[in-house]
């Protein structure tokens, strides 16, 4: 027979377990939101826009910001060839 410590251990375990699983999820569920979105932003400048001015917003962390560099790198390309094209005459 399991003493109570050991029960506690038990379950101490089993949460532990719990909440990796979940943390699982969650990181998988950013990364194919992540991904859907600069899916959506390659496509449509003005939401590229809005997903730039977001990130200059939202994230400060200089390491965050360095791993994003290419991506908004190539997102504001987008931005500025959409801009350059609405101020072409026809």
């Amino acid at each position: 027979m399991a003493t109570l410590e050991q029960k506690i251990a038990q379950k101490e375990d089993e949460l532990a377990r719990l909440k990796a699983q979940s943390r699982k999820l969650e990181n998988g569920q950013k990364i194919i939101i992540g991904g859907m979105m600069l899916s959506i932003a390659r496509r449509d400048d003005r939401f590229a826009e809005m997903v730039l001015d977001n990130i200059k917003r939202e994230i400060d962390k200089i390491s965050d910001l360095n791993r994003l560099e290419p991506v908004m790198i190539e997102l504001q390309a987008l931005v500025d060839k959409a801009r350059e094209d609405e101020n072409r005459p026809m």
